[in-house]
């Protein structure tokens, strides 16, 4: 029995060091750390907000007399120009494209009696969609018209790059938070289809080239200032205080404290402390 014990001792010691989880019994008794080495990288963090594509401008045409269609000479997502001829009417008259665009929309058909004010057609400027999403009254701040913005479809994955082209200068005010209108313009490859669901990313702060670390690396004292652990030249586990920069949930920036390629251990949370083996 007693070589059975030390064989699990043996086998439970292996698989800790081949996770790359160690146990020390240094500054925090029977702790379990994960090493990690700080790395150069860049860091962004963005603003998010979500909307819908839509189209930037469409135009309806109603009936100006009581009459009958007599041919339709477009059919919908017929690409029209303004003034072309859609309807003709028993009466002699006709009802035109309001602008240029897409036939979206064509409410009517041949042999169709129509009443005055009654919804004929409706053309679509489908050439460069929108985006119309809100912002609160603290990031709207942040942006500005002209402003580039990442944007990403997200049922499909394509990405984009939007221009905001009108912040509304008045708010629309629900609860105690104050909301602007922001309208975007993207660009269509033919493949956007109205409606579809979007991320909008609007860049916040950068920095290139900077030392990182995982942000479950950073601790705090009972003062509230950040430290890491790492190894002294002793080998021993110490804390090293350090100044932070950004962060992007991820990774955090580390100003001072840590240089690159330094180590630094991650307690692992919720390990069970290893009792007492006797043989």
């Amino acid at each position: 029995m007693k070589k059975t014990g030390k064989i699990i001792a043996i086998i439970v010691v292996l698989a800790l060091v081949a996770g790359g989880v160690f146990l020390f019994a240094g500054g925090r008794k029977n702790t379990a750390y994960r090493e990690e080495i700080a790395r150069t990288q860049d860091i962004s963090t963005y603003y998010t907000f979500s909307g819908n594509l839509s189209t930037k401008d469409s135009q309806i045409v109603t009936s100006t007399a009581k009459t009958t269609v007599k041919e339709c000479l477009f059919s919908e997502g017929d690409a029209v120009k303004k003034n072309d001829i859609i309807l003709k009417f028993s009466n002699g008259g006709t009802a035109r494209a309001p602008m240029d665009g897409t036939l979206s929309n064509l409410y009517v058909e041949e042999g169709d009696e129509v009443t005055m004010g009654q919804q004929l057609l409706r053309v679509a400027d489908y050439s460069n969609p929108q985006i119309v999403f809100n912002v609160d009254e603290y990031d709207r701040p942040a942006l500005s018209v002209g402003q580039a913005a990442d944007v990403t479809v997200l049922s499909t994955g394509k990405m984009l790059t939007g221009t905001i082209t009108r912040i509304a200068q008045e708010a629309t005010v629900s609860g105690d938070l104050a909301y602007y209108e922001v309208t975007m313009t993207v660009p269509q490859d033919g493949t956007l289809a109205m409606g579809l669901s979007c991320e909008i990313r609007v860049l916040y702060q950068s920095v290139k080239n900077v030392t990182t670390v995982s942000i479950d690396a950073i601790q705090y004292d009972s003062d509230g200032k950040p430290f890491v652990y790492c190894y002294d030249r002793k080998d021993d586990i110490v804390q090293q205080r350090v100044a932070l920069g950004i962060n992007n949930g991820s990774i955090v920036e580390i100003v001072d404290g840590i240089r690159t390629g330094e180590a630094v251990l991650i307690p692992v949370k919720n390990t069970m402390e290893m009792p007492m083996m006797h043989y």
